[in-house]
């Protein structure tokens, strides 16, 4: 084994776990109790559960009701999370840290954690995530008085949720969810390529039915469904409703779901001195991340191009091409968070490697701002089997507004922090069209998506446009009073149509010409 310096970091633990309400021996655990149960699990792996002493720092990702204000739950949360988790552990390390918001939060703490190790702010790092979304819609239906209330006074770091991923326009005419927000893009990145509805979607089940045949042999996938076909993902029927254009519900994150996991991250120095083997250590060899503006302020609706930044550096930084990664997973939430960050690096959507280690967060499971902390682990696991061979997880964090990449391998290597900045001034000089608040007169039509209710019936629909005197960007909205409006997105026949558009301040409105 060549030398590795003292305080190069390396995970020596990591675990998944998962609670189906349908288990002979489900506990209707809380979002603190499954997050702690991962990380429990996690210090086994790493054979350190009868020393966490050691651990001198917790960082958890946050919960969706910590996320969000109005995403509150009914039964109560810890206004400490990191520290309730310590609680459950019999520990209490000197720092603990609650993470922002944001899919791409666990590959973020990885790096964190390896860089306070390199530095010598630390010597061990527990890291671990989970929800209990499921459990919570469960016992809602039972009628249950369950108080999930707790707290704690020891200190902790507390980055609060980041809440700027959308503007006071795009909320105000209408994006309101992640798959609004998502459908703009998708139907963005579809009509700039001429490619009509129907081929799309062809495309979009192509690309994810192997992520669900993945997640049908996960014995931690929420839900083992069947290995749906493409045809099954994109064809409307009971149990795949439309939810918004251009996704039926099988295309969309599972969110309801009871998932946790957790990694241990410690010094070479402490896995020497704990007799941790050699094959049961997984380096991180290259890092980066980037961001983005909100949607409307981006050069292109349908592109995200810190995608592509922080993949090529990331492999740049590991000394790697793509043909040297035998593992892959992609953020799968929505079917363009997956091709946006392959086409920018030059994968098929068919990659006999796969794009997924888990299954993905429709089918395995998308436990809100924890996700790939599972990647992270099943990678792991993937790469302990088959020593010297590298994984690349890739997180995503908002509205495709945030990317974060980390390549690994049994291989030892050194390791040297890198903050990614550079490739945020790459972002910083994008440019973007001007954006008019409040849009009047003739324009043409860029991209759309359309809100669909339970019964399939469209309900609302939002458009990004282009001014045809200016051609400054803006949005505008119609709601269920504009049928003939809503009729020509369910007949398909939007792409590139001229619309006028008036400003209110409700929300600017359009009709087509």
């Amino acid at each position: 084994m060549p030398f590795v310096a003292a305080n190069t970091p390396v995970i020596v633990g990591a675990s998944q776990f998962t609670e189906r309400i349908d288990d002979p021996d489900y506990a209707m655990l809380s979002p603190v109790a499954i997050t702690a149960r991962a990380a429990e699990l996690a210090l086994v792996d790493a054979g350190m559960i009868n020393c966490k002493e050691h651990i001198d720092t917790l960082m958890t990702t946050r919960i969706f009701e910590d996320s969000a204000p109005h995403l509150e739950g009914p039964f109560g949360r810890s206004t400490n999370f990191p520290r309730s988790v310590c609680q459950r552990l019999a520990m209490n390390p000197a720092t603990a840290i609650w993470a922002t918001s944001g899919g791409d939060t666990p590959q973020k703490l990885v790096t964190e954690a390896c860089d306070r190790i390199w530095q010598g702010e630390s010597k061990a790092v527990l890291i671990s995530g989970g929800e209990a979304l499921s459990t919570t819609r469960f016992l809602q239906k039972q009628g249950s008085d369950v108080d999930w209330s707790e707290g704690s006074d020891d200190p902790v770091i507390d980055r609060k949720p980041t809440l700027d991923y959308a503007t006071h326009d795009e909320l105000m005419n209408g994006l309101i969810s992640p798959p609004l927000f998502y459908g703009i893009m998708e139907n963005a990145k579809r009509i700039a390529a001429g490619v009509d509805v129907k081929t799309w979607a062809d495309q979009m089940g192509a690309l994810f039915a192997p992520f669900a045949a993945v997640a049908s042999e996960n014995p931690l996938a929420a839900q083992r469904d069947r290995a749906f076909t493409p045809a099954d993902l994109i064809t409307v029927e009971a149990g795949n409703r439309r939810v918004v254009d251009a996704y039926p519900q099988r295309l969309v994150a599972r969110d309801q779901v009871n998932q946790s996991a957790a990694l241990v991250v410690i010094s070479t120095e402490l896995a020497d001195e704990l007799n941790i083997p050699s094959e049961n250590r997984v380096y991180l060899h290259g890092q980066a991340a980037a961001g983005e503006p909100p949607i409307t302020l981006r050069a292109e609706l349908g592109q995200a191009p810190s995608a592509g930044l922080a993949l090529g550096r990331a492999l740049e930084r590991a000394n790697c091409t793509t043909d040297d990664i035998s593992y892959f997973d992609f953020y799968s939430c929505f079917p363009i968070a997956v091709s946006n960050a392959i086409d920018a690096i030059g994968l098929s959507g068919d990659d006999p490697r796969g794009l997924t280690v888990t299954g993905g967060l429709p089918f395995f499971g998308g436990p809100g701002n924890s996700y790939s902390m599972h990647a992270l682990a099943e990678m792991v696991m993937c790469l302990r089997v088959n020593p010297g061979k590298f994984g690349l997880v890739a997180a995503n964090g908002g509205l495709l507004s945030k990317y974060a990449v980390g390549i690994y391998s049994t291989t030892p290597t050194g390791y040297e922090p890198y903050d990614s900045a550079d490739l945020q001034e790459q972002m910083s000089n994008q440019t973007a069209p001007d954006f008019e608040a409040n849009p009047s007169g003739k324009g043409r039509l860029e991209a759309y998506t359309v809100a669909y209710d339970r019964e399939g019936q469209p309900k609302t629909a939002t458009i990004v446009g282009r001014l045809l005197e200016s051609d400054a960007r803006f949005i505008a909205k119609v709601g269920r009073e504009a049928s003939e409006i809503l009729e020509v997105f369910n007949r398909h026949e939007a792409d590139n149509r001229s619309v006028v558009v008036t400003p209110s301040e409700q929300g600017n409105s359009f009709i087509f010409l």
